[in-house]
């Protein structure tokens, strides 16, 4: 991917520069990971104003993604985003264009949860699933039984 959102010094001298518009969701390289899937398009609306020696973006950026819940292991659709996306670049140090592409994907990526939970799972009637019988320890040779004896 060549620079999707590249912002130019010489178009922000003329007042604050609107950026809406979409990068594609593979940027976001959660392909390989396990507990994600359907990675929708990452959405951004940002203004860039030049601001002395130094350019602000602020705005909005957001992307539709299916997570894995770690209490049911059920996946579930939802939207990860970040309503108040901040950035500041010094123009000494960005010379003349620059690329928003890594600033957007870092923004997304830092708004999924370690531990995603479904709303579903959330609820105060939700019940774990039950392990199958071959993984419950219901006889005396459990390893966890010493453990659970100890009074501590």
């Amino acid at each position: 991917m060549k620079n999707p959102l590249l912002v130019s010094l010489e178009s922000l001298e003329h007042g604050p520069t609107q950026l809406s518009g979409s990068l594609p969701g593979a940027l976001l390289e959660l392909k390989e990971e396990d507990g994600f899937r359907n990675m929708g398009e990452i959405q951004y609306d940002l203004t860039a104003t030049r601001t002395g020696s130094e350019v602000l973006v602020t705005g909005s950026v957001e992307a539709p993604l299916e997570m894995e819940c770690v209490r049911s292991g059920q996946f579930f659709s939802t939207k990860v985003q970040e309503s108040a996306f901040l950035r500041d670049f010094s123009i000494e140090e960005i010379g003349g264009d620059f690329d928003l592409t890594d600033e957007v994907r870092e923004a997304v990526l830092l708004q999924i949860p370690n531990y995603p939970v479904s709303p579903e799972a959330q609820s105060d009637d939700f019940e774990l699933p039950a392990l199958p019988s071959e993984l419950t320890d219901d006889d005396d040779t459990s390893p966890w039984k010493d453990l659970d004896n100890l009074n501590v």
